[in-house]
């Protein structure tokens, strides 16, 4: 799953360059914000991540009004807590967002599954970072990436997802998702994307 989510973040980034490909050209009358960039990212995360909600910039009343960038979840239950993005658009102190990450969202009780700090601040000028649950972190980019067309993801998949995921229920006091389905739920998304005969996992 994580090198999945690795390539569904790269296709985004290079799908927003594509579709996107004048954000950083306006006029002086017109100040692109961090929000704008956050909207656009989201949009293209979500052409892959489609069997999960996605909330930009949501305030997360019981821990102190914090408000992650994007985050991909189901709502109502931590069981399914995927992908919480902290966005960027100019070169700046990772570090402290990276730690953000880990410390707000990637802990119990929310317990995120996999964290992504992208900063974008040009055409083709990025960095792009993967925080795994155990801390580890993976540059993102076009060396240990492959761009997946989201036209490979096929309609009568996506109902199987669905099913599989109505079957574990959003029944929050079973939190978070235990391994066996966790990995059914994997094995499922997998299908979708063709990516078993790729043996990317």
């Amino acid at each position: 799953m994580e090198n999945l989510i690795k390539n569904i973040i790269y296709s985004s980034i290079q799908n927003f360059f594509k579709n996107e490909n004048d954000f950083f050209d306006y006029t002086s009358q017109t100040g692109m914000t961090e929000w704008n960039l956050t909207h656009h990212l989201c949009n293209e995360l979500s052409k892959y991540i489609f069997w999960l909600n996605n909330e930009v910039d949501v305030a997360k009343r019981n821990y102190e009004n914090k408000r992650p960038d994007i985050i991909f979840h189901k709502r109502r239950t931590n069981k399914f807590n995927l992908l919480v993005v902290e966005a960027k658009k100019n070169c700046n102190d990772k570090r402290q967002d990276m730690n953000k990450l880990k410390m707000n969202w990637m802990m119990k009780p929310l317990s995120y599954r996999f964290g992504v700090y992208i900063n974008i601040w040009g055409n083709q000028q990025y960095e792009a970072i993967l925080i795994k649950r155990n801390g580890e972190e993976i540059q993102i980019n076009e060396t240990n990436s492959k761009y997946i067309a989201s036209a490979i993801i096929k309609d009568q998949f996506k109902d199987s997802i669905k099913k599989v995921m109505e079957e574990i229920g959003i029944d929050p006091s079973r939190e978070p998702l235990e391994k066996l389905l966790e990995e059914k739920l994997d094995k499922e998304v997998l299908r979708v994307f063709s990516l078993e005969e790729w043996n990317i996992r």
